[in-house]
This record gives structure tokens, sequence and C-alpha cells, in this order.
């Protein structure tokens, strides 16, 4: 458009051009000589006025008409480039924008409960739901992975450090296997509707980890404002602190699983937000069932910052740090006296975040995490994937005692280039051992891995993992296992 206006300009002052020469190159007085007055014709009265409106017009109108013609295509012209201005400014809203989706759609994949994502109506991705004011998206991911055991590991289509088998046993002794699996992979249902008491928004999500690769609920929530109610990520996990990895058991020493809960977020300053939820109690207790009558109750304190931290040169930004709690009560019935019950006290600390360190990339995260408590040990993975390391029963003396637990991890995100990306890490815990508990318990796991990741696709990534750990039980036994998962993940 601007090239055409400039070109209708170019013409008009071209054409000013022309007559301005004309004019100032004609002589005084130039115009032809009358004929000598014998010649001349004679007229009448009624053809002089027909004579003079033949007479053409001075050129100076038409000079005037091209300048305003001019004058208008300059300043339609000013006007476009006030409007490629203003588009041009608002080039980096709308970048901004764009952003600001594609981490929450990045998030939802890890954090499917996150609050800022409590919208109506349309949103990224979403459907318009015909006859309803509602919109529904469809996502998830199709995961395919080849585990290779170097030996028997107890679980051969993952990794889990606290079912490898001790040096001695039968176990021990059987050799390497390989297999495929693509029971990681998921889909989800999201829903988001307007109502008369604001926005509300449905969730679920299943993948095939249930019995012969049938259908597992791994999330069902509502949430409405900042209440949530269903199941989801416990209120003491940390999902964005956990580092990439293709394993499905995952870290040995995080706490990241799902349970019912009631969920109330309330923010308390612009980067500040305090999450309280009553959480489904069940107690993991050996020789016992639980029969809680009190829900646990879970609180976390979240900053989030992008910032540098002033006295913190060592850090470029902050991305979140996280400090929770949980109290319980541990209330089980005696397999050897099932119409009695006893009960303890239990409670857990937690602290984690992801730091945008910057440390060698500029993209590179620390990820990071420290647990301890008594009769919280179903809140770390490995000690719940082993069972009844929340308390013991002393069948001698009737009482519950509660077991110690601590865990750790940290793991470094590595950004290679924008397609290519690593995570090395390590984790450690622990569970307390009583002289009451037999000699096989367990006592700690090690586990420790490094993949490298490339994504050719923003959706699709190939996946190669090397992971090694190690078990002690109580008695000082030692178990070891090596493992390579090469698998692809396709998220939609």
């Amino acid at each position: 458009m601007l090239r055409f206006e400039g070109a209708r300009i170019g013409v008009a002052a071209a054409l000013l051009a022309s007559a301005s020469v004309a004019l100032a190159q004609a002589p005084k007085g130039s115009q032809p000589a009358p004929p000598p007055p014998a010649a001349a014709p004679q007229l009448t009265a009624a053809e002089k006025p027909r004579l003079v409106a033949d007479i053409p017009a001075p050129i100076d109108p038409q000079v005037q008409a091209l300048r305003e013609q001019i004058r208008s295509l300059e300043e339609r012209s000013q006007q476009d480039r006030e409007r490629i201005e203003l588009l041009e400014q608002q080039i980096p809203q709308v970048a901004a924008a764009n952003e600001r989706i594609r981490k929450l759609e990045a998030v939802t994949e890890k954090l499917p409960e996150a609050d800022d994502l409590v919208s109506a109506g349309d949103f990224p991705g979403s459907l318009r739901i015909p006859g309803t004011s509602a919109a529904l998206k469809i996502g998830g991911r199709v995961q395919v992975t080849l585990v290779d055991s170097f030996a028997d590991i107890g679980s051969g289509d993952r990794f889990v450090t606290s079912s490898i088998p001790v040096r001695g046993t039968a176990t021990a002794a059987e050799g390497a296997r390989l297999v495929m699996t693509a029971i990681p992979s998921r889909f989800n249902l999201d829903v988001r509707s307007p109502s008369t008491l604001g926005d509300v928004r449905a969730f679920i999500e299943a993948d095939f980890a249930g019995t012969s690769g049938t259908l597992r609920l791994r999330h069902a929530f509502a949430q409405w404002d900042r209440l949530l109610v269903g199941q989801t990520w416990s209120t003491f996990s940390d999902p964005e602190a956990e580092p990439d990895s293709i394993d499905f058991e995952g870290l040995n020493a995080i706490s990241l699983f799902r349970q019912v809960q009631v969920r109330y977020t309330q923010p308390l300053a612009e980067k500040l937000v305090l999450v309280i939820s009553l959480e489904n109690p069940k107690p993991e207790v050996a020789d016992a069932t639980g029969v809680n009558k009190l829900p646990d109750l879970v609180a976390r304190l979240r900053w989030d910052a992008g910032r540098k931290l002033v006295g913190f040169g060592f850090l470029r930004k902050v991305g979140h740090i996280q400090v929770a709690l949980v109290l319980r009560q541990l209330r089980v019935s005696p397999t050897s006296l099932p119409s009695e019950s006893v009960s303890a006290g239990g409670y857990g600390v937690g602290l984690s975040g992801r730091l945008n360190t910057g440390w060698i990339f500029d993209g590179d995260d620390l990820v990071f995490s420290a647990y301890a408590g008594k009769g919280m040990a179903r809140y770390i993975t490995d000690l719940d994937s082993f069972g009844g390391q929340d308390a013991v029963y002393d069948a001698a003396t009737g009482h519950l005692e509660a077991l110690t637990a601590t865990a750790a991890y940290l793991g470094y995100e590595i950004g290679w280039t924008k397609q290519l990306r690593s995570t090395p890490h390590v984790g450690w815990d622990k569970g307390g051992n009583l002289d009451i508990q037999a000699s096989t318990a367990l006592e700690k796991t090690l586990r420790g891995s490094a993949n490298l990741i490339w994504t050719p696709l923003p959706q699709l990534d190939f996946v190669a993992e090397f992971l090694a750990g190690k078990r002690w039980n109580k008695d000082g036994s030692l178990g070891e296992a090596t493992q390579l998962q090469v698998g692809t993940r396709y998220f939609f």
C-alpha cells in the first residue's frame, strides 16, 4: 500500500515540475500575433461570449490542484506510517502474550492444577462445545520406551531403586532383560466454562499403568476460583522441581504423588502464595490396616521471582522456592487384633525449588529438594514403593512407632542448544530402622542418572538415559543395578 501511494506522489510531483518549467520558459507576450486588422473577421454580439468560453483556462489552477493532491497523499502516507509504528509497538506485547501461552501450556504437562490456568471460554488449543458456553481441550502424550536392564532389577519397565535385589539372593543372580513399553502414554480432557459463581474448570487424565495395561486414573479434579476439589499432585509435592527424565518411576528421593484432596490457595503478596489442603490419609504400616479418622493437613508456601537477588551474585535469577509441611495422624488396626486400633503422630517438612542459574548456558536450571520427618515415608517415592515405612506396630507393647524418613536430590538441566539438552541428577533417601524390624527391612537407597534429550520439534522428544542405583538393607546387605532407557515422547 505504501509503495502504491509513493508512486502516486512521484507522478504528481513530476507533473508539477513539468508545469513549473513550462511556465518559467514561456516568453512573455508569446501568444501568436493577431492577423492584420483588415483580415480580422467581424463578430456579432451573439458570437463573442462563445469565443470567450473557448479560451483555455490558465495553468495556475492545474498546478494548485496537483499541489493539493500531493498534500493529500502525503497526509495519507503519514497516517499509514503512524499505523505501522503503532503495530510495531504492539509486536513485543503480542510476543509476550504468545510466550506466556507457551509457558502455560508447558506447565500443564507437569502441573495441571496450576491456579492461573483457571479461565472460562476459549483457551489455547480448545474447541467450543456446540450448544454450550464451555470449551474443551484434548491433550496428552504418546510415549514408547525401550528398557534394557543389565541385570534383574525387580521392575523391568522402570527403575525402582528399592526393588533392587541384594547380593546373595536368588533374584540377584538373574541375568539381563529387555522390555518395550507404552504404558506411560496418557491423555486428558480439560473443560472450562463460565457460571453464575465465576469460571469453573474440570480436568481428568489417565494413563495405561493399570493391571495388564488397563487405564489408571491420574488426575480428576474441579477448580473454582481459589478452591480445588479432587485428585491431583499432593500439596506437599513440587512437580516443577522434578528433573527431566524418561523413567516412568521417577526419582527415588522425590515427593511426587497424587491423592484426593480439598485445597485452597491464598496469595499473600505479588510473588508469594500460601496453599492449604486436607488430603486422603493412608498410613503405610506393615502388618496393620489404616483406619484413620482425620485427613492429612498439608500446607506450602511458594515464592516465585524472575529478578536478580541482591547479595546473591551467583544466581542470575530465581525460578521458584517452596517450603512444605505435612501433619498426620497414623491410626491403624493391627492384623492380629482387627477389632482394636492404635495411633501415633507424624509430620514432615520439605524444601524444594528450581533455580534459573545459567552457570553453563543461559537457560540452565538447578533443581533440588530435601525432606525430613517422622511417619511421613509415604510421601517419598522410593519409601512408598517399598511399603510399610510410615510406622511399625510393636505387638509386644501394643504401641505404634512412627519411623523417621529423610530424602534429598539434586539435578542440573543443561541446555546445550535450543534442541539438545541433558539432565544429570543424584538422589538419596533413608528410612529409620527399629530393633523390632526384620533384618531385611529397607534402610536406604541411592540413585543417579544422566540423559541426552533431542527435541527436533516442540512436541517431540527423543531420549537416551542411563540409570544406576544401590539399595541397602538394615543388616548391611547391598544390591546394585544399572539400566539403559531409550524412547520417544510426542506431546499433543
